[in-house]
C-alpha cells in the first residue's frame, strides 16, 4: 500500500507544481498585454484630448473671424428684414 502511495503522491505534488508554474507563467503574460493595452488606452484618451481641444478652438466666433480676415472676408452683410416688404415683393 505504501509503495503505491508515495509515488502517487509525489507524482500529484510535480503535477500541481507544474500546473503552478504554468498558471504563472500565463499570469505574466496576461500582466504584459494589460500593460500594453492601459498605455494605448492612455494615448487614446490624449489624442482624445487634443482633438476635443482643436474642435472647440475651430468652433469657436474667434476663429471663424480670424479666418475670415486671413481670407479677405472683411465686407459685412447688409442686414435684411421682412418689415419692409419691398424686398419679398420686390417692389
Amino acid at each position: 500500500m505504501k509503495k503505491i502511495l508515495f509515488p502517487t503522491i509525489w507524482f500529484l505534488f510535480t503535477l500541481l507544481i507544474g500546473a503552478n508554474i504554468v498558471v504563472f507563467v500565463s499570469q505574466m503574460q496576461l500582466s504584459e498585454r494589460l500593460t500594453k493595452y492601459e498605455s494605448g488606452l492612455r494615448n487614446v484618451k490624449q489624442e482624445n484630448l487634443l482633438l476635443e481641444q482643436k474642435a472647440v478652438e475651430t468652433n469657436s466666433l474667434e476663429y471663424a473671424s480670424s479666418m475670415a480676415a486671413e481670407m479677405n472676408f472683411t465686407k459685412k452683410a447688409e442686414l435684411n428684414f421682412l418689415e419692409n416688404l419691398q424686398f419679398a415683393l420686390k417692389k
